[in-house]
Parts: structure tokens; sequence; C-alpha cells
């Protein structure tokens, strides 16, 4: 009994002593920040084997073929008539889509370079077309509204119709896409879905 007494004034003592030092509010900010970083720390220490674990793989993710976006763009523009041509790089594990390049019928464009639009979004429609994309689909369809930042972009150079492929055009290998966008829909979409799946082929396999 006394010595649960004896512990319970040392708590009490603690708890005066940590009371006075944070008597101002600098010291009180100070002590909270201390906490914050030493529970970062401790997190970062306790989960470092998966940290490394999911850099590492994120590392051996494959990427798409840059040496031949231009020969890619150069071609949906010549067999399709397209009025825009934009190649994104995907990361399913971070749920990313980072615009790597924008094409208009006057050639590159760079004000929306490395634009992270993400992958799955608000955007129901978005979302919907995603799901075809891992599905190895080419979802196409009227374009009235923006799905993203980059779809302003689309609108703002007259594209009212678009298609999507996924690169490479594979079920569940989603590590880049491929925007087409036209003004109106292109008359022979068999055709045009088959000029898309050889640009998702060419962005598939390097040229070295």
């Amino acid at each position: 009994m006394r010595g649960q007494v004896l512990m319970a004034d040392e708590r009490l003592a603690l708890v005066d002593k940590i009371l006075a030092y944070v008597s101002s509010p600098f010291r009180l900010f100070a002590m909270v920040l201390m906490a914050v970083l030493t529970f970062a720390g401790y997190f970062v220490y306790a989960n470092q084997d998966l940290l490394i674990g999911a850099y590492k793989e994120s590392k051996k993710i494959p990427t798409i073929a840059e040496d031949r976006v231009e020969d890619a763009a150069a071609h949906l523009f010549k067999q399709s008539g397209a009025l825009v041509v934009a190649v994104f790089k995907v990361n399913s594990m971070f749920g990313t889509r980072v615009l790597y390049r924008a094409y208009g019928k006057n050639g590159r464009d760079k004000t929306k370079d490395e634009l992270d639009v993400g992958l799955f979004t608000q955007n129901d429609a978005n979302n919907a077309d995603v799901v075809k994309l891992m599905a190895s689909e080419i979802p196409c369809g009227e374009y009235k509204s923006a799905q993203s930042e980059m779809g302003l972009w689309y609108i703002a150079r007259g594209v009212s119709y678009t298609c999507r492929i996924s690169v490479p055009p594979e079920p569940g290998r989603v590590v880049g896409q491929i925007t087409v966008g036209w003004a109106t829909q292109p008359e022979d979409m068999d055709s045009t879905r088959a000029m898309l799946q050889i640009a998702a082929t060419m962005l598939s396999r390097s040229k070295q």
C-alpha cells in the first residue's frame, strides 16, 4: 500500500514538472512538435522494411517506351486525323496518372507537362473508363464536359469525341495511357481502334 502511494506521488511530481515546463505557448508547441517527430521516427523505424519494399517495387514497375512517343503520336495524327494526342505515365500502385507528352495539330504543347490527373477520381465517367482500360478495352465516346484539368485542355482545342487505350494494351498491366481526341466521331471506328492498338504497342517496346 505504501509503495503504491509513493508511486502515485512520483507520478504527480512528474506531472507538476511537465506543467511547469510547458508554462509558455512556445514550450507547449515545442513539446508537441517533439512528440510528433518522435512518433514519425518510430513509425518509419518500425515499418522500414515495408517502406523499403514498396520503394523497390515501384522501381521495378515497367514504364512506357519514351523513345517511341513521338513516333506513336505522329502515327495517330496521320492515320486517324486526330486533333490531340496525350500520353500519360500510370502507376496503379500509387494511383497516379502523369502527363508525359501532349500534342496538338501544331506540335507539342508543354503547358501541362508533369500534370498528375490521378487514376481513380471523383468523376464517375473517368472511373468507368479506367476500369475498362484495366480490362484492355478501348473506351470511346462524346466528350461534352471535362473530367480533369487535361479535359479542359482537350475541349479548348475543339475536341468533342475521345478514345483511350492502355499501355501496354493488355489486361491488368497498365503503365501508361494514350488519349486521342477529335472534333467529331471518326467514321471508321474499327480502323481507329486498330490504329490505337498499334500506337499502344509502339509505346510498349523500346527501339533500344
